[in-house]
C-alpha cells in the first residue's frame, strides 16, 4: 500500500516543480546585501540583512527544486551586480549592435560597461573578461557572490583601483550570447559565443577608443578567448596592448593552433598568469615550455585567485606600462 503514496508524492512534488514562480527582486526572495556586502537573509523584525548566510536546502526532499531556486536567485543576482556596476561602479551599459554601437537595432543585442571616457582617455585603457558559465558582465564567481561577498565575486574592486590609476575601463559579458523568445533560444549576432562577443567590442568599442595603451584581464576561459582575439586582430594587438594578466586561465599557447610563432612570443613577453595554489601570491610556479609566466595567486580556489592576485595584478601592469613607456623613449 506503500507505493502508490510514494507514486502520488512524488507526482504531486513534479506538478509543483512544474508550476514554480520564483520571487523576481531580492527582498522578495527574503535576502539582502548587508553592509559588508554579504548576501543574508533578512530579519522580519528590522527588515535589513540578518546574520543567517544564503541557504540552498530549502527542501531537503527536492534537490530540483533547490537548484532551479538557486538558478533563479542567480538571475536576479546579474540584475543586481549590473545596477551596482552603474551606481558603485559609475559605469554606463552600452550595447553591441551590427553596426555604430549607439545606434539601437530592432535586433536582440548584447551590451556591456564602460567609464565615462573610454571613447576620451587617450592613455590608458583596462579590458576585463570573466570565465565561462552562468557569470555575466561584473562578476568573477556567482558562487562567492552568494555565499562570500560582492568584493570578492565581482570585479568592482578592479573597477575602482583601475579608475584610481587612470584607467578607462571595459567590462564585457561574453556570456550574454542569446535571448529565449517565446521558450525558444535565439542566438545574439556578433555575440554567439564568448569570442565573437569580444570581437565586437574589440571592433566597436576599443578599437575606437583613443588609448595608447591597452591591458587586459582575464579569468579562466577568458584567457583562452583573449588568445583567439589575440589571433583574429593580430596587427593591431600587438600594437596596443602592453600587458595581459591572467588569474587561473585554461589556455595552451603550445596547443592553442591560430597563434603565430611571433604573436606567441609577445603573448610571453607581455603576459602572465595568476595561478590557483597554496604558495605565497607571486611565488613562480612551473610553466609548460613557450608559454606565458605562472606565478601562484596565493590561494587554492580557482575562484579566487582574480580577488587575490588583484594587487600583484596592478602592480604588474604599472611595471609593464613603464616599460613601454621607456620604449618609446628610446
Amino acid at each position: 500500500m506503500l507505493l502508490p503514496v510514494f507514486i502520488s508524492s512524488r507526482l504531486a512534488r513534479i506538478s509543483q516543480a512544474m508550476d514554480d514562480s520564483f520571487p523576481k527582486t531580492l527582498k522578495e526572495f527574503g535576502y539582502a546585501f548587508n553592509d559588508q556586502g554579504q548576501l543574508r537573509i533578512i530579519d522580519p523584525n528590522s527588515g535589513l540583512a540578518g546574520e543567517l548566510p544564503f541557504e540552498f536546502e530549502v527542501d531537503k526532499n527536492n534537490h530540483d527544486y533547490n537548484q532551479r531556486r538557486y538558478e533563479a536567485l542567480g538571475e536576479i543576482i546579474d540584475q543586481h551586480v549590473y545596477e551596482l556596476l552603474e551606481n558603485r561602479g559609475k559605469l554606463k551599459k552600452l550595447v553591441l549592435t551590427k553596426g555604430d554601437c549607439s545606434v539601437s537595432s530592432n535586433e536582440i543585442e548584447s551590451f556591456i560597461f564602460v567609464s565615462d571616457d573610454v571613447f576620451t582617455n587617450s592613455d590608458k585603457l583596462l579590458v576585463l573578461v570573466h570565465g565561462s558559465g552562468v557569470v555575466k558582465a561584473g562578476q568573477w564567481a556567482r558562487r562567492l557572490i552568494i555565499n562570500d561577498n560582492l568584493d570578492t565575486g565581482t570585479q568592482l574592486p578592479f573597477i575602482e583601483m583601475a579608475k584610481k590609476k587612470g584607467y578607462a575601463v571595459i567590462v564585457t559579458n561574453t556570456n550574454d550570447n542569446y535571448r529565449v523568445i517565446e521558450k525558444k533560444k535565439k542566438m545574439i549576432q556578433g555575440s554567439e559565443n564568448p569570442v565573437n562577443h569580444l570581437l565586437s567590442v574589440w571592433n566597436q568599442v576599443i578599437d575606437k577608443s583613443p588609448a595608447k595603451h591597452i591591458a587586459f584581464v582575464a579569468h579562466s576561459y577568458g584567457g583562452v578567448c583573449i588568445l583567439e582575439l589575440a589571433s583574429q586582430v593580430e596587427k593591431k594587438f600587438q600594437d596596443r596592448v602592453f600587458a595581459l594578466a591572467m588569474t587561473d586561465s585554461v589556455h595552451s599557447l603550445v596547443h592553442h593552433n591560430t597563434i603565430a610563432a611571433g604573436l606567441q612570443q609577445f603573448l610571453c613577453q607581455i603576459g602572465r598568469n595568476w595561478v590557483s595554489s597554496g604558495l605565497p601570491l607571486d611565488t613562480p610556479i612551473g610553466r609548460p615550455p613557450n608559454d606565458i609566466d605562472r606565478v601562484s595567486a596565493g590561494h587554492t580556489q580557482h575562484e579566487m585567485t582574480s580577488y587575490c592576485s588583484m594587487s600583484s595584478i596592478f602592480q604588474f601592469m604599472e611595471e609593464k606600462w613603464q616599460q613601454k613607456q621607456q620604449q618609446q623613449i628610446e
